[in-house]
């Protein structure tokens, strides 16, 4: 895309599980490469399912990411005329009278709250929950984690006073006050997607009060009121417009262009992920999707894995199969589904379709036969298949996307995996061009807000390398993939899936169940 010539832009963060990056887009939405400022960190890992990050030392990181994109931003002479921020979902902490952490910054794959999951599901009515909410009893969401830390952290609970996401906590370092977009609250588990408010009864199973949680408010009411300290050190955001956190798997949709149902967004990085984007007034939520928010007028649809490029560097770390290019290659040189294996591919538990947090990873039908290559193919291909689950059940609600516009690392620099998911979707997958998608949703959506992209929503996604699906392939993957399903019902049992409850409570009122 060529560079704007106004010499003014947008700065945008992008808050992630591994790294925090801040990069300045111009006014037509294209990177400046030169700002872009990307610094990893680890979060903390423990055999009891723990993964945290102390948020205090994440603000400073994004503090120094910050420094670096407009140090550079300074050098291309760029007027910096708002701030966007892209941050993952379902991150959860606590934060006393005074504003400091009483708790860890929670992430979604921290799953010691999984013991309560169980507990959920024998009392209460998760379809109910999931149709309001547009999530689930998992360990990934607030429920889950804020009865396991009642039950556990007595103290530190008795010191918070709000229970708040990394998005908002950067907000009040950098603000002094804190709000929460509908976008993040919708990852919660605590939000009525549809109505945009809180849910009284997830907050009943949470154990928490509406006053415990940061104030609602449409994302696009910048703060411009930037701390003393953070202005002497940013002088040229003294006054510039800063808004809301936003989910970073709907910002990926709008970043690569997937703006309507016309065109579904694939990610595979770390995990993976099928989202679109729907504008209704209202959505009936299908059973084993997520639905969580952008704004108030559009709604994200999808459906997420804990697996994608960490199963590949499962097999490289672990066993020993390095280079991950040599292994990769071999596997996209073997016939599809030539194998043997039938694999569930749950290394780090199951999230879509059917959100069974216990489920284990299993590979069935090694040999003395079985070479690494195929190995690698077998957990691709399974990873696939749950994937072509997600866009069955989206398709209840949507009509079948024209193509799919691929996101994420380790599915764009991988053509035999790009390749593999046009064959077993059916479906024209097309790599997008676009690097960072998720910062540049945020900064398209600052850019739109500002005035600057009228016609955003009317927009078309920027395309790569195409890949149209083979239909015998196709076959060959269905078969397949009812393989790995029949082995799936067979070790676990609808009795311990998601939903399945047979003694279940209402949570809601009276009132709201007349």
């Amino acid at each position: 895309m060529p560079r704007a010539a106004s010499g003014e832009g947008v700065l945008a963060l992008d808050l992630g599980t591994s790294s925090v990056r801040a990069v300045v887009y111009d006014t037509r939405g294209a990177m400046l490469e030169k700002t872009l400022t990307d610094l990893p960190y680890k979060v903390r890992t423990t055999d009891a399912g723990e993964v945290s990050s102390d948020p205090d030392a994440l603000v400073k990181l994004i503090a120094q990411s910050i420094d670096g994109a407009l140090k550079a931003a300074r050098k291309e002479k760029v007027a910096i005329l708002g701030v966007g921020v892209s941050c993952y979902w379902h991150s959860l902490m606590g934060v006393g009278r005074t504003g400091r952490p009483t708790t860890e910054l929670l992430t979604w794959a921290d799953t010691r709250s999984a013991a309560e999951i169980g507990r959920m599901r024998s009392r209460f009515d998760e379809r109910a929950y999931h149709a309001r909410t547009g999530c689930f009893f998992h360990a990934s969401y607030w429920p889950a984690k804020l009865r396991w830390l009642r039950a556990t952290r007595r103290a530190a609970v008795r010191r918070t006073v709000r229970w708040i996401s990394l998005g908002e906590y950067l907000y009040q370092e950098l603000h002094g006050e804190t709000r929460v977009s509908h976008s993040i609250a919708s990852g919660t588990g605590l939000l009525d997607v549809n109505r945009c408010q809180w849910d009284a009864a997830a907050l009943r199973l949470a154990g928490i009060t509406p006053a415990q949680l940061s104030p609602l408010s449409d994302w696009d009411q910048p703060a411009r009121s930037l701390r003393p300290i953070f202005v002497t050190r940013w002088p040229e955001l003294r006054d510039v417009p800063w808004y809301l956190a936003l989910g970073d798997g709907g910002l990926a949709n709008i970043g690569a262009g997937c703006v309507s149902p016309r065109w579904a967004c694939a990610t595979i990085g770390t995990s993976s992920a099928l989202r679109v984007l729907i504008d209704r007034p209202r959505v009936t939520v299908p059973w084993g999707t997520f639905v969580y928010r952008v704004d108030r007028h559009r709604y994200v649809l999808g459906g997420a894995l804990s697996e994608g490029g960490n199963v590949v560097r499962w097999f490289t770390d672990n066993l020993g199969l390095k280079p991950k290019k040599k292994y990769e290659r071999a596997a996209g040189a073997l016939a599809p589904d030539s194998h043997g294996l039938t694999v569930l591919p749950f290394w780090a538990g199951e999230r879509s379709p059917n959100w069974r947090g216990d489920a284990r990873a299993v590979i069935a039908g090694l040999s003395l036969g079985t070479q690494p290559a195929q190995l690698f193919r077998a957990a691709m291909e399974a990873i696939t298949y749950q994937l072509v689950a997600v866009a069955a059940a989206m398709q209840r609600v949507v009509p079948r996307p024209e193509s799919v516009i691929a996101t994420g690392g380790q599915l764009i620099h991988s053509p035999a995996w790009t390749q593999m998911l046009a064959d077993a979707l059916g479906i024209r997958v097309t790599t997008s061009p676009e690097r960072e998608a998720s910062s540049r949703g945020a900064a398209l959506l600052v850019l739109h807000a500002l005035g600057k992209l009228p016609m955003l929503w009317s927009s078309t996604p920027a395309r790569g390398r195409s890949f149209r699906p083979r239909p015998a392939v196709q076959a060959r993957y269905e078969r397949a993939r009812r393989r790995q399903q029949h082995l799936y019902e067979l070790l676990f049992p609808s009795s311990g899936a998601a939903g399945s409850g047979s003694r279940t409570k209402d949570l809601r009122s009276p009132a709201a169940r007349r």
